[in-house]
């Protein structure tokens, strides 16, 4: 077992940190995702790590139920939803296999010694599990599963230091499932007794007692007892706290302030309803100007646009979220003037903008859930065609036809339906028209699940975000990207 990897479970758990920790071993890349110090999340970049091989393992499902539910990972859908959808298995099944998956990859995380491990922090982060894991729980699993630990337990085996239950609450009563024998060895840790004279009453052999007792130690459960020892400096009492100084009123405004707040509130309403209203707009909704409107008709709603929107004239509004939105919608304008005011760029946004009626059709359609009565024999195609068509999208985006690129990763991705990079070039070609930037995003998320490895996928998630105007979700994904390589450059 890797104790460095013990070490930054626990301090995670006691600090009750979010986020995600990321190692790379010489093996695989591994990532453990936590909310609150509990582990709710994990994921790894070998094959035999993914839910689908787990079930195969386990005997759950056949090779070929999974490779029909995989055609329909270009819905966005969960493997194990497609399997419910589709009959295979039923739903409370999915996660049992989860929570065996996520027991698989923290274990080899703990098992097999990581080159690189970093820990990033985050506010939201997704969860593969209705209840969480405990540290305690996948550190225990992994000393049960650990070959190469002799040395370790013939260590801990020659100490003669007592062991007790940890003094801090937080690891002691960590949650953790034990079986009856374990319990047993769990019951004679009380301070008095060292790890071979428990042994000598355990009901397992002396090496599977000194097992679960690496376990329990690792996980923090137990400790080794020390001879208690009075400090003459500790404390007498808790530290006194100075009160809380009042807030001072926001400076520089000679408003009344009901007037001031009345002004803020409906900035706010205002900047909300064009925020949500510009989602579905073309560049012409947004400027407010005509289909084919000259470009100096153009220039003077952009000129107008940004004298009342400008980020600069809200500056006193400190909500991040309204600031967000606000930005968001500035850089819709922008956008939509940099766009129109060229001939070259409108023609190709107008040329676009004129397939959306067929591109929600074919998208509708082409993202569909399974259906399980669907009995259609597919025609076989093989890998080869579907990189031939990868290899042609490449070319259309090259060439600037976006409709053609997101056509071809369509058919491409209908044959190979688990390559990263096919929904990495249909979100790039989706993003040319706003009305889809939601596709380009779960389709960018989408090429991360697949691949999370790869910093240029986040990296193009990031600067959706960032273009958007979106920019403390932009720095979040940069800062994964900076995590999974240093001296990757981040444009300006």
């Amino acid at each position: 077992m890797n104790t460095r990897v013990t070490e930054a479970l626990r301090k995670l758990y006691l600090g009750r940190r979010t986020g995600v920790l990321l190692c790379e071993g010489a093996d695989a890349k591994r990532s453990v995702t936590f909310r609150e110090g509990l582990v709710i999340g994990a994921r790894s970049s070998l094959i035999d790590d993914r839910l689908g091989e787990v079930m195969m393992r386990h005997g759950r499902i056949t090779r070929q139920q999974f490779e029909d539910a995989a055609r329909f990972i270009k819905s966005g859908w969960k493997l194990g939803e497609i399997l419910v959808e589709l009959r295979i298995i039923q739903k409370d099944e999915i996660e049992k296999f989860v929570r065996i998956q996520l027991l698989d990859i923290v274990c080899s995380l703990i098992i097999h010694p990581p080159i690189r491990i970093v820990f990033t922090d985050a506010e939201t982060v997704e969860s593969t599990v209705s209840h969480p894991v405990s540290v305690a729980a996948a550190v225990v699993e992994a000393a049960r599963r650990s070959a190469r630990i002799d040395d370790q337990l013939k260590t801990l085996l020659s100490r003669e230091r007592p062991l007790s239950l940890a003094r801090d609450p937080a690891l002691r009563l960590q949650d953790v499932t034990l079986s009856p024998e374990e319990g047993f060895i769990l019951s004679r840790v009380d301070g008095s007794q060292s790890p071979k004279s428990i042994a000598s009453v355990s009901p397992l052999s002396e090496r599977e007692t000194a097992r679960t007792l690496l376990g329990l130690l690792e996980a923090g459960i137990i400790e080794e007892a020390e001879p208690r020892q009075e400090s003459a400096n500790e404390p007498s009492g808790p530290t006194e706290r100075s009160p809380e100084e009042p807030v001072p009123p926001p400076p520089g405004s000679s408003q009344p302030l009901e007037v001031a707040v009345d002004a803020q509130a409906s900035a706010r309403r205002e900047v909300e309803n064009l925020y949500q209203q510009c989602q579905g707009q073309d560049h012409w909704q947004v400027l407010e100007v005509k289909r084919g409107a000259s470009k100096e008709e153009i220039s003077a709603a952009f000129r107008g646009k940004t004298s009342l929107y400008h980020p600069d004239r809200y500056h006193h509004i400190r909500d991040r979220e309204f600031q967000e939105k606000l930005s968001h919608f500035f850089h819709r304008i922008r956008e939509a003037y940099e766009t129109l005011s060229t001939e070259e760029n409108a023609k190709g946004y107008d040329q676009l903008t004129r397939k959306e009626r067929q591109y929600e059709k074919q998208n509708k359609k082409w993202s569909a859930p399974p259906k399980e009565e669907t009995k259609e024999p597919r025609p076989a195609r093989s890998e080869k065609e579907g990189k031939a068509l990868f290899a042609q999208a490449k070319d259309s985006y090259l060439r600037g036809d976006c409709w053609m690129t997101i056509q071809l990763c369509q058919q491409a991705i209908e044959i190979v339906s688990d390559d990263a990079g096919l929904y990495h070039l249909l979100a790039m070609a989706q993003k040319e028209n706003p009305k889809w930037r939601k596709d380009a995003e779960r389709n960018l998320q989408i090429a991360i699940k697949l691949d999370p490895w790869k910093p240029e996928y986040l990296l193009s998630l990031g600067k959706l975000y960032r273009d958007g105007g979106l920019h403390s979700r932009a720095e979040k994904v940069f800062e994964q990207v900076r995590v999974l390589d240093p001296t990757f450059t981040i444009p300006e």
